[in-house]
């Protein structure tokens, strides 16, 4: 059980430490929003890994036919991005006005499922890692193996990431209302970079 530990510990804290779209939504909904609208994309993005984590162990297949459409994910998750980042804008904007208040937005658990699902980076990690590990997690200690295992990369990496985001959340009192702003606006353009990235790596070798 050693070694299901390990790796579950390691996979998770690989996850939660992955600047990627879950990692900056995360920032920028603890700068704009606070601690619990931060927690709810964790519980968001979480949730979106138990619907492929059945699937991954279950029917590898499956992960690797989607994995061939990721032209299309790719094209949805760099839209799905720049949504993101104007939102981000507008936050920070309301921010830096500094009217006293954080900006209300009532889909932060969603904008966790809509992240991890739109990054393609997340299908290839239960094509590549994620899969692979549960199987090994299977041999070495049968279904408790996989129930450790998954237990285990959930809980640190939805340990970190909270830890994170709780110390984002309350750098307010640091920085300031307007020191949020700056940071918020600069997730919006790492998720302009993200999108870009999507949209050069895999959208346009496509349609050239």
């Amino acid at each position: 059980m050693g070694e299901i530990l390990w790796l579950g510990a390691l996979l998770g804290v690989g996850a939660a430490l992955s600047v990627g779209p879950i990692f900056v939504t995360i920032l920028q909904e603890a700068a704009a929003r606070g601690f619990w609208d931060s927690f709810k994309v964790i519980l968001g993005s979480a949730t979106a890994d138990l619907v492929l984590l059945v699937p991954a162990l279950a029917f590898a297949w499956v992960m690797v036919a989607v994995a061939e459409a990721q032209v299309w994910v790719s094209a949805v998750g760099a839209v799905l991005f720049l949504v993101f980042a104007a939102q981000a804008v507008r936050d920070s904007r309301v921010l830096w006005r500094g009217s006293g208040s954080k900006p209300i937005e009532g889909w932060a658990f969603w904008k966790g499922v809509a992240s991890n699902l739109a990054n393609p980076l997340t299908w290839t990690f239960w094509v590549a890692t994620g899969t692979p590990s549960m199987v090994r997690a299977q041999e070495v200690g049968g279904l408790p193996g996989v129930v450790l295992f998954t237990v285990t990369w959930f809980g640190v990496a939805s340990g970190l990431e909270a830890v994170i985001a709780f110390a984002v959340a309350g750098s307010g009192k640091k920085v300031g209302v307007r020191g949020q702003a700056v940071m918020t606006a600069l997730s919006a353009l790492i998720f302009v970079g993200l999108a870009v990235v999507l949209v050069v790596r895999d959208v346009a070798p496509v349609m050239v």
